[in-house]
């Protein structure tokens, strides 16, 4: 088909011209085929259940060769081929199409039913404009009143609004072709709209973006149209961009430039096809996130309110005002209900700028590799992306080291073996990350399930290879073994010994230097072939070293004795046994060493490193009268450990090191509480805190292991979402979570102790916030936008120690009983345990504030309690890990 379409591109043909030669040669085909099987077919679909008579009937009619059996109804197809067709040769391409294996094609979109009940706002109907209908009664009432025979019309109903999907035609959204033709077929079928169309949004040779009918990359034979083509006078046209903002034609402000033109003219708005979590690593890190109000139905962009997180700041009327949406139910639901004119219902939105940059930022797409990573070593880009990605991320990308050929549908098999809960998005930061480029170039038409990737650096898969459990890369390479070559492992060894006498070797071959790196790392008999295979197949190379070295006499053994330096507590307790050979010295913020304290031998810490920001008050204009919030950030780091909770869920947690505070509020702090006093020193010890609040995700890994001693709901929260906290969680449902994690570890986890959570969260701090003496919504996930939990991390600034959403987002269980002050308080920052009864119900503490709390109940030193046995939207929880 690709290279019929290319010949009649070089005829100066149109696309619609195409596609009517293309038509009328099947047409013509069609009707050159005989109808004589059709009898036949007929014949043999009557069942056995038929009369005699019709037996009959049919032995006279026709003769005694048995009858056609119709082939089986197609079905849709369930798999997708997992290797790529290579355009190299014939002979390359049989050989490779020999070996297709399949996995399961799965739905992109798992939530389609809740997209569609939150398009119901707008599936309204509205009398039509072009199309009419003969009113009878209304006919004949008109004659019978003015003796005037004059038909009487009424317009027919109709859907309210038209859909246009644009598409970016980056090559960065290839990732999310599957979604977006789901998303295609299910706009198409609700029937809500009056006509969906798509189109792609590309850069013509002239540097301007042009639309192009249909989805894909576009063709030299596409006639561009012009983006105010879209425009609709009625202003029922609803334009839906399609994204993931990667792309420099978003931060040049090309895109920017045409998003104007809709929003004066009609209601368009963005389909991010990212989370909000990692929008900050898009071109839209810097565009400002507001929320939209519609005063009445189907109201054009530009007349939207807007309500602003930093409200110090004004709003103009040049500002670009555009919807974002995700492919979450709630999120779209609010934008249907805004565009439908139901209550006073805001929408999320952003205020683009309307200025175009010509000169800083270059229009060529770069999907994988970034002009910032070019000069980044392997080892630089591996650190970098384990900082910036999330845990399931990480762990896909450890994976896919052990698989030689990548591709779209070789993920998906990893993600249905290894990682079943990770998503799309998990996909793209791993892809996207400049650790891969492309191995297959990308044309019209170019299938997304065949585009190959490699690393950039083989070297980038030893590290990724290094740090990924043993036992998961040797079963991720025998199950890629045996589907793409149809081979158990060890035949694959067997055609790799005599590569000589067997020709499929020839295929075995170019994945043999993977399959070595993976089997060294196994051990036993695979170990001994990899290591054999590496000989064989590596060619001896000798220095002038090697040469040395063979002319000296024979290697003979000796015996030497080592010292050890003990180290001790205190107490003279000997610690030397608890210090990994491989951490020497780990210091926190003010230069003290405790590797001691916080290195085990059974814990593998590793650095990690995060954004810290703080907040300050800065005095401006001409009498120095406005006060402006100056957000400054630096780069820490610290140390901690993952905790695989099986199913690619992981639990994250941070050394917190050990050091003595002030706990309490002091008397001239604003809004401080009675409860929060007398302030006193406290000395903690080292342990380890997570790094976020507890996740569904987690949650529910955990509530599946077995039951201590009571049952957990495994799906609690009232917020959907895998990397949401989970919430709606009683105090003794934390400590049976801890309980099952703890023998699930064989480590010791519990909540913590109120005043490990005030140290944690203070990280060497004293003003009101870690962030400083306020806090802000860019920052923190409180009582005056979102008005509900968001993903944890999402904001991407952490305190000191390196712990993220310690204000705002949910109240945090501690373990301590509730106390009206501090008088007689522990010092030694061991929980504050009443003497009770076997039945204890006493009120429990609680920490930190909530998505529901002013940020004078989200500073370091609020307390709060409520009985253990209750469980609110707003509550949730942290884990300690002993040291």
């Amino acid at each position: 088909m690709e290279k019929i379409i290319g010949v009649l591109a070089k005829q100066d043909l149109t696309a619609e011209e195409i596609t009517d030669i293309l038509w009328l040669a099947l047409l013509q085909w069609q009707s050159t085929t005989t109808v004589s099987n059709k009898e036949p077919t007929t014949t043999a679909s009557v069942s056995a259940k038929d009369s005699p008579r019709v037996t009959h009937l049919q032995t006279d009619n026709f003769d005694s060769s048995p009858p056609v059996v119709p082939p089986p109804p197609i079905k849709p197809p369930t798999t997708v081929p997992l290797y790529s067709r290579s355009t190299e040769s014939s002979s390359q391409s049989s050989s490779q199409e020999s070996l297709p294996f399949s996995v399961p094609n799965a739905a992109a979109i798992r939530n389609s039913r809740s997209l569609l009940r939150s398009l119901r706002p707008l599936m309204q109907r509205v009398p039509s404009q072009t199309l009419w209908r003969l009113d009878e009664n209304a006919t004949v009432q008109f004659i019978a009143e003015t003796r005037l025979w004059l038909p009487q019309r009424e317009p027919l109903q109709e859907p309210w609004f038209e859909l246009a999907i644009v598409v970016d035609a980056s090559p960065s959204m290839l990732i999310w072709q599957r979604h977006i033709l789901e998303l295609l077929g299910l706009l198409a079928q609700t029937g809500a709209f009056r006509d969906v169309r798509t189109w792609s949004l590309d850069v013509n040779s002239d540097g301007k973006l042009y639309l192009y009918p249909k989805l894909g990359v576009r063709s030299d034979c596409q006639q561009p149209h012009s983006p105010q083509e879209l425009i609709d006078p009625t202003k029922r046209r609803l334009i839906l961009v399609v994204s993931d903002c990667i792309s420099p034609r978003w931060e040049s402000g090309k895109v920017t430039t045409v998003l104007k033109v809709w929003a004066e003219n009609g209601i368009v708005a963005l389909l991010q096809m990212l989370p909000e979590w990692m929008w900050d690593r898009t071109a839209l890190f810097q565009v400002p996130k507001v929320r939209l109000h519609s005063q009445a139905p189907g109201m054009v962009n530009q007349k939207l309110s807007v309500v602003r997180r930093d409200r110090w700041r004004k709003t103009t009327a040049r500002d670009i005002r555009v919807p974002v949406l995700t492919l979450e139910a709630p999120v779209i639901s609010l934008w249907s209900q805004m565009v439908s004119g139901k209550g006073n219902l805001g929408s999320p939105g952003l205020l683009f700028s309307p200025i175009e940059q010509t000169t800083s930022v270059t229009d060529i797409d770069l999907p994988l590799d970034t002009a910032e990573n070019v000069n980044l070593s392997s080892e630089e880009r591996v650190q970098r992306f384990r900082i910036f990605s999330s845990p399931m991320a990480r762990r896909l990308a450890g994976l896919l080291a052990a698989c030689p050929v990548i591709s779209l549908p070789i993920v998906r098999m990893v993600q249905d073996a290894m990682v079943p809960l990770s998503e799309q998005m998990h996909v793209a930061e791993v892809l996207l990350s400049g650790l891969f480029r492309l191995a297959t170039p990308i044309e019209a038409h170019t299938n997304p399930d065949e585009i190959e990737y490699k690393f950039s650096d083989e070297e980038i898969r030893r590290i990724l290879l290094d740090s990924t459990p043993v036992t998961d890369t040797f079963k991720i390479l025998s199950s890629w073994i045996g589907k793409r070559l149809g081979k158990s492992i060890n035949e694959f060894l067997a055609i790799l010994r005599t590569p000589e006498s067997n020709s499929a070797a020839q295929q075995a071959l170019p994945f043999a230097e993977v399959a070595i790196q993976v089997l060294k790392r196994q051990g036993g008999k695979y170990g001994d072939f990899a290591t054999n295979l590496e000989q064989r197949l590596r060619p001896s190379q000798f220095t002038e070293q090697d040469l040395f070295l063979s002319e000296l006499p024979p290697l003979k053994t000796f015996e030497f004795e080592v010292a050890t330096i003990s180290i001790e507590d205190e107490d003279g307790t000997d610690t030397s046994s608890d210090i990994n050979s491989s951490d020497i010295s780990i210091e926190d913020g003010d230069g003290t060493d405790t590797s001691s304290d916080i290195n085990s031998s059974d814990i593998n810490l590793q650095p990690f490193e995060f954004e810290v920001a703080t907040i300050e008050r800065k005095k401006s204009g001409r009498l120095q009268w406005k006060t402006e919030l100056i957000v400054k950030q630096s780069r820490k780091q610290a140390w901690g450990f993952i905790e695989d909770l099986g199913n690619g869920v992981q639990l994250e947690m941070v050394a917190i090191p050990k050091g003595s505070f002030l706990m309490g509020s002091p008397e001239d702090e604003p809004e401080r509480r009675s409860n929060e006093s007398p302030q006193h020193t406290v000395t903690i010890k080292s342990f380890f805190f997570s790094k976020y609040p507890l996740t569904q995700a987690q949650w529910r890994a955990v509530a599946s292991l077995p039951q201590v001693k009571r049952k957990l709901n495994p799906d609690p929260s009232g917020f959907k979402g895998e990397n949401r906290p989970v919430e709606k969680i009683s105090w003794y449902s934390c400590v049976e979570f801890c309980d099952r994690l703890s023998r699930y570890t064989n480590k010791t986890y519990r909540l913590p102790s109120e005043a490990e959570w005030e140290y944690a969260c203070r990280a060497g701090t004293t003003t009101p916030f870690h962030f400083g003496e306020t806090l802000t919504s860019d920052l923190a996930n409180y009582n005056v936008y979102c008005k509900e939990t968001r993903p944890v991390g999402s904001f991407g600034v952490a305190n000191a120690f390196g712990l993220y959403d310690m204000h705002g987002q949910v109240w945090e269980w501690c373990a301590d009983h509730w106390h009206r002050n501090y008088e007689g308080a522990p010092t030694n920052g061991e929980a504050w345990i009443n003497q009770v009864k076997k039945n204890d119900n006493q009120e429990r503490i609680l920490r930190g504030g909530s998505w529901d709390n002013l940020p004078v109940n989200c500073r370091s030193a609020c307390r709060h309690k409520d009985l253990p046995d209750l469980a609110y939207s707003s509550l949730g929880f942290r884990v300690v890990c002993g040291v």
